[in-house]
């Protein structure tokens, strides 16, 4: 391996920050950068263009308008002003470029009301006008809302006039595409009928139809009819309202019209008729609301009711029973039992045994037909049949009247509502014992007989481990007395043996990789880094001892209780180990070759049963006790690579694995890792390259170009270094200069300098994103310049279906034709391309403003001002010198700016 010419350190350092500084000046038009777009407003009176660039000229943008087919309006001028501005390096957004011309209006319509003023005014602010309120009023719930009415009326009758109509002109308008744009013409324009209301035969006039109020709802006018009901129509009332005017009496045929408006045929009270009629002919006032009509109410029946065998306020509630009945140990079931003996005394249960009366219906009574005053009859409310809620182990009688228990058991109410008789056994979680659950009881005591638990035990299914007699013997002790157990075991299964789990025994150390120790004076300590377990020839890795089977055993059901299935391990190894199988049932692993040694287990569940997978590999390590130089040229090998000396300039280090090098990296070295890069001491160079798939770790860096896709951690200072990782950058000491570019965070003691060295920060924009961003751009501006090529060659503007039919009607050649049709596919599938990539593109940005709310620059001790730090999109200059602080970005009133709090010390 020979050395290059050299270029002068100094010069790569000016062209690598230029570079730098343009990379992060052009960083907000890579993150922002959409296309072109042109607009056009709902009533197509406005365009405007959603971007302009520098790129942009102003024949595409005429261009644009062209085949758009704008052709009115268009502001020139603007255009160029906008491009203008665009050339300086201010994009200009929401850009008007054309405006057409609105209609106007000469005269307009206008409606004579016959109406006083204040009943012709339409609600503002979401306030109801008076009319409004009194026709709410009319179909209210009570008439005493009457007593606070203080708005105007107007009465009308039949035929009476409510309103006019007189017609109007418009100048029409022109749109961006130069079609004419008009107003509804004045003879569509026609009078309103609301309510109660019809129009003359000319449609010049709006007439009542009825007695009674008039006034506006909605602009339409309305009459409402002068009578109030009750909500269950057992009442009417006539509702007078003070006027300034004499309020006419309505007519007999007036007022049975109201009535038939109403259906008010029932409890009429003629007097009241003709006593408003009367007083209103002598124009004397009438109570507010007179009543005109009443109903006859329906009578409601008795309700049915439930008589328990039982005190239910007595029994321990069911809440209890049933958490007593999920615990899983019966000493604890016997401890709470207990307890609650202890706590309320005064609680017990109720047994019953098969065919007792647990509870009596006492039935419902009908009531008394009603009827409303439109003639409706009221059916009365029976009273209310409470049906017996009934659970388990419980029938009732064909008369629905008695609630009868199936079994042996106790009286549950749940809710205090539903009756249920549970049986009196405990069945284990595991199913291997039965139990009675003798519960304190009042008075003479209720114990089952033989039978009973037998049928008991039946109706579960019991079929093994039940003994008659033992059984037997147990309930002659607790009928004497002599048995006070909570919990009396009736049958009990046979439990399972369980086997043993296969072992793995390591004969090597397996311990996971550690990154080093950071000692005292800022180097890394790989005596304590475990990079990789080296075997010879013929060592032991492991031994392997298979797992035993259990024996099943049976549960009081029957059934087979199938012990836990033992662990199994699979051992996967390569080709460089060999198994051999030991007279002790142990299989042991030897290394078939030397090497590096790489493990690797996990367990799956796989249909309740569980697996273990442990894979071994020997991987080759290459290890050099010197430094790369002359000596041993560069280093290009597929594994790990163990460096005990330094990289001299101008050679490389590439593999596969890590990279770790006790010594230094110098100025023009080349260093590529798959996975991390460590270096016990520094790196220098404004012409070193440190590429690497997972993290970067080093005493300093000193102006070297470092690419990491996992973290880059520096102990002592990171100086005037290009740094680009999609983890985190971590500075135990000084952070100076360059431009740093950690997507997730940036932590160091210090940044930036009093001198003022051009530091810039970016987190939150994660750089392969930001790389694919690019390439997605790219890859729109081919796709639109091949559709453009594509359209040209078969002569067509744009996509429209009926140019692209006019065309294919014009071609005469079948050739022609399907070259057209093939062409026209070709565009449509780069459409489609385009438009896919502009969803990628978009799921980036939601991606990378994601990223830019979790991500935070945190400073443990002094920041300098001069630096330049970007979150996301948003920027800030530290204008002064601050200490212990943190920069994130928070959202507020849908704003979203960079915050500055206090260091509180490094988030997980």
């Amino acid at each position: 391996s020979t050395k290059g010419r050299r270029t002068s350190p100094r010069a790569n350092r000016k062209d690598r920050r230029n570079r730098d500084i343009e990379a992060y000046k052009n960083l907000d038009a890579q993150i922002r950068l959409t296309p072109m777009g042109l607009q056009v407003s709902d009533d197509q009176l406005v365009a405007t263009i959603s971007r302009i660039t520098s790129e942009d000229t102003f024949e595409e943008i005429t261009s644009l308008l062209k085949k758009n087919k704008i052709k009115v309006g268009i502001d020139n001028e603007g255009i160029r002003s906008s491009l203008a501005k665009a050339r300086l390096g201010n994009p200009q957004y929401g850009v008007e470029v054309a405006r057409g011309t609105p209609p106007v209006l000469i005269n307009e319509t206008e409606i004579i009301y016959h109406l006083p003023k204040a009943l012709t005014k339409e609600a503002h602010g979401g306030k109801l006008t008076s009319f409004e309120r009194l026709q709410k009023m009319l179909v209210g719930s009570s008439p005493n809302s009457f007593r606070s009415w203080k708005g105007l009326v107007k009465v009308v009758r039949k035929g009476d006039v409510i309103s006019e109509l007189s017609l109007a002109e418009v100048h029409p308008g022109e749109d961006v595409y130069g079609r004419t744009v008009g107003l509804e013409k004045p003879d569509l324009v026609r009078l309103k009928s609301g309510e109660n209301t019809s129009l003359s035969a000319d449609g010049t006039r709006c007439l009542a139809d009825i007695y009674g109020f008039a006034g506006l709802i909605g602009g339409e006018p309305v009459v409402l009819p002068p009578i109030w009901m009750s909500a269950d129509y057992l009442e009417a009332r006539f509702v007078y309202l003070p006027s300034a005017e004499p309020i006419p009496p309505p007519t007999d045929d007036e007022f049975q019209e109201l009535l038939d408006l109403k259906w008010i045929e029932y409890g009429i009270i003629e007097e009241q008729r003709a006593f408003l009629q009367e007083r209103l002919g002598k124009n004397m006032p009438l109570p507010l609301t007179l009543l005109i009509a009443r109903g006859t109410r329906a009578r409601k029946g008795r309700s049915s009711r439930i008589e328990y065998a039982f005190d239910p306020t007595k029994i321990i509630p069911s809440k209890q029973i049933q958490r007593i009945c999920e615990l899983n140990n019966p000493e604890d079931i016997r401890k709470s039992l207990a307890q609650i003996r202890k706590e309320t005394p005064e609680l017990h249960s109720a047994i019953f045994r098969p065919t007792e009366t647990v509870a009596l219906k006492i039935p419902p009574t009908k009531g008394t037909i009603g009827k409303d005053i439109q003639g409706e009859k009221i059916a009365p409310e029976k009273g209310r049949d409470t049906s017996f809620k009934v659970g388990e182990n419980l029938t009732i009688t064909q008369d629905g009247l008695r609630c009868l228990s199936d079994c042996f058991g106790y009286a549950n109410l749940r809710f205090d509502l539903q009756i249920s008789i549970f049986s009196p056994l405990w069945i284990s979680p595991d199913k291997t014992a039965i139990y009675f659950i003798n519960l304190p009881q009042n008075g003479a005591p209720k114990y089952p007989t033989l039978t009973e638990v037998q049928e008991l035990l039946s109706l579960v299914g019991v079929q093994h481990g039940y003994d008659a007699n033992a059984c037997a013997e147990k309930l002659l002790r607790l009928e004497e007395g002599n048995l006070n157990d909570y919990l009396v075991c009736l049958a009990k299964g046979t439990a399972p043996r369980p086997g043993s789990d296969a072992e793995f025994e390591w004969a090597i150390d397996t311990e996971p990789r550690r990154p080093g120790k950071i000692m005292d004076d800022g180097s890394i300590d790989y005596r304590e880094r475990n990079l990789v377990t080296v075997v010879k020839e013929g060592d032991l890795i492991g031994r392997l001892l298979p797992p035993t089977p259990g024996i099943s055993g049976k549960d009081i059901f029957g059934n087979k209780i199938v012990p836990p299935t033992p662990i199994n391990i699979k051992v996967i190894t390569d080709f460089h180990i060999d198994a051999e199988p030991n007279d002790d049932g142990w299989l042991s692993f030897y290394a078939q070759n030397g090497g590096g040694v790489s493990t690797t287990s996990e367990i799956k569940v796989v249909k309740n049963r569980r697996h273990k997978r442990i894979n071994i590999a020997i991987n080759p390590t290459s290890k050099i006790e010197s430094d790369v130089d002359y000596t041993t040229g560069n280093i290009d090998f597929n594994g790990d690579v163990v460096i005990g000396g330094s990289v001299q300039p101008q050679f490389s280090v590439k593999a596969t694995g890590s990279v770790t090098i006790a010594g230094y990296v110098e100025a023009g070295a080349f260093i590529t890792a798959g996975e991390d890069i460590l270096i016990k001491r520094g790196v220098v160079g404004s012409t070193t390259e440190l590429v690497a798939g997972g993290d970067v770790m080093a005493m300093y860096i000193q102006e070297a170009t470092v690419r990491a896709g996992g973290n880059v951690k520096a102990v002592s200072y990171i100086f005037h270094a290009s740094i680009r990782t999609g983890g985190q950058v971590v500075v135990i000491g000084k952070l100076v200069g360059g431009l740093i570019w950690g997507a997730r965070a940036i932590t160091a003691r210090s940044i930036g300098s009093p001198y003022n060295t051009g530091t810039r920060l970016v987190v939150g924009v994660d750089p392969d994103l930001v790389n694919r961003a690019e390439q997605i751009h790219t890859n729109m501006q081919s796709c639109q310049e091949k559709q453009r090529k594509l359209m040209e060659s078969i002569d067509i503007p744009s996509l429209d279906v009926e140019i692209i039919k006019q065309k294919l009607a014009r071609t005469r050649s079948a050739k022609s034709k399907q070259a057209i049709l093939l062409g026209v596919k070709r565009i449509a599938k780069f459409e489609e391309l385009e438009q896919n990539l502009q969803k990628e593109l978009e799921e980036i940005a939601r991606k990378q403003r994601q990223l830019s709310l979790q991500s935070r620059v945190n400073v443990v001790n002094k920041l300098f001002s001069g630096v330049d730090l970007r979150i996301g999109e948003e920027t800030l200059l530290v204008t002064a010198d601050k200490e212990r602080v943190s920069f994130c970005l928070l959202k507020e009133l849908e704003e979203i700016k960079i915050h500055e709090e206090p260091f509180r010390g490094v988030r997980g």
